[in-house]
């Protein structure tokens, strides 16, 4: 299983300053498919430094969460520390 790209990266409006909420559409490979799937991720900013990444995929998956989860959590600090994110 690889966890490919994040497409169509949206950040949602929040009033809080230390906490970006985002969706976005994950792009998976597995068993030889290529399948997208709508994810919503939260970067927070901790008091003594640091982010919290919390990762929800909002549709079922035939291939276990956790492993996807991780993946998609590491993608996601990678896009934060390079800037990339809106």
């Amino acid at each position: 299983m690889k966890v490919l790209e994040l497409v169509n990266i949206k950040r949602k409006d929040t009033h809080l300053y230390y906490r970006r909420e985002f969706t976005a559409d994950v792009v998976l490979e597995y068993l030889q498919q290529t399948v997208s799937s709508p994810v919503e991720f939260t970067l927070e900013h901790k008091p003594l430094g640091g982010v919290d990444i919390r990762v929800a995929l909002t549709e079922d998956l035939d291939y276990p969460v956790l492993p996807v989860v991780s993946k998609l959590k590491h993608l996601i600090l990678d896009l934060h520390s390079r800037g990339s994110l809106p």
